[in-house]
């Protein structure tokens, strides 16, 4: 049992938002408010959209007079799960590659190829994703007909596929050293000095004490698959495709067709300096997300360092007991001989 604060309320927070997203979706029928012009008890009209923050509205509205909360709320089913699916199917695939990159690659080819990696920490990600992206989820003009190249469904598994695998080198590398330097530990090369093969050493000693790490692995991934949503938010790569409007003198930026964060971002950042709160609404979410995610982290990092202290601490009280009990015996038989 985690007794962490910080993992718990993490886990709050996320299962929260995504919640509260669902309960939009299946109770509400993702119906999103809309306030074009607000009238006082006289029926004047007193302001028109985009109206300011309130109690009914805590993001305001946008330029349409939609209510920006209920939008990120509404986006929130998507961008976390997706964050956590994209994170979970990287280190599962990087620790299958990291296995025989551990065990067989020898030396040279583990620094070479590190070497060969390290150049990957230069490039921006997000550049990458940007070249490979554009063509997928950017909606197409062929004439006077606008269409995407793939459906939505389709564009959401290619951008999960191609988000993920960018960054399973990386991981694999990283695996790869934990599992190598789990290796050089004691224990372990006794277990090879008696004659345990390797399968044997990797599911009896490797796997319990990599396991913990994997986990942490997987929230720090998390982190970095909603930055690189919002990054590509910036450059008008929305999740599940970018709505774009080619009509002439057409003023309507494009817009995300799920309202996940990152499109949200996308579609109001020009907003920013005159209506900054419409822009920050989704900021702000992201903001907590990441902050939510990295207090798991620091929770689950607290709780398996608590565990590995205990488990030194039995070692060092088993060492004693057998040294103890070795003396008695030693001393038992000389008296016995004397």
């Amino acid at each position: 049992m985690i007794r962490s604060v910080k993992f718990w309320i993490g886990c709050f927070v996320l299962a929260a938002l995504v919640g509260s997203s669902l309960v939009h979706q299946f109770v509400f029928d993702s119906n999103i408010k809309k306030v074009v012009v607000l009238y006082n008890e006289k029926g004047e009209a007193v302001k028109a959209a985009p109206l300011p923050a309130s109690l009914e509205m805590p993001f305001g509205t946008d330029r349409q007079g939609y209510d920006m909360f209920a939008k990120v709320v509404q986006g929130a089913k998507y961008t976390i799960p997706f964050a956590i699916l994209i994170a979970l199917l990287r280190v599962v695939i990087a620790f299958f590659i990291a296995i025989p990159y551990a065990f067989y690659f020898p030396l040279w080819a583990r620094k070479g190829l590190e070497k060969l990696l390290s150049s990957f920490y230069y490039v921006p990600l997000t550049i990458l994703a940007i070249f490979l992206l554009q063509p997928v989820l950017t909606e197409q003009l062929s004439g006077d007909k606008e269409y995407f190249t793939y459906s939505f469904f389709m564009r959401i598994f290619l951008e999960v596929s191609i988000l993920t695998l960018l960054v399973v080198p990386l991981v694999s590398v990283m695996i790869g050293n934990m599992i190598t330097a789990q290796l050089k530990e004691e224990f372990i090369q006794s277990s090879q000095v008696l004659g345990a093969g390797k399968q044997r050493i990797f599911m009896k000693h490797v796997v319990p004490h990599l396991l913990p790490k994997l986990f942490i692995v997987v929230t720090q991934q998390c982190v970095s698959a909603l930055i690189i949503f919002a990054h590509l938010g910036y450059f008008q790569l929305f999740f599940g495709g970018t709505d774009v409007c080619y009509a002439p003198f057409c003023d309507i930026p494009p817009q995300s067709i799920s309202n996940e964060w990152s499109g949200l971002i996308g579609e109001y950042y020009q907003n920013i300096f005159a209506h900054p709160l419409i822009a920050l609404g989704p900021v702000i979410m992201f903001g907590i997300a990441i902050y939510s995610f990295n207090l798991v982290t620091e929770g689950l990092q607290t709780h398996f360092e608590s565990g590995r202290q205990r488990e030194k601490a039995d070692r060092e009280e088993e060492k004693e007991d057998k040294i103890v009990t070795g003396s008695t015996n030693f001393k038992f038989i000389n008296q016995e001989g004397a």
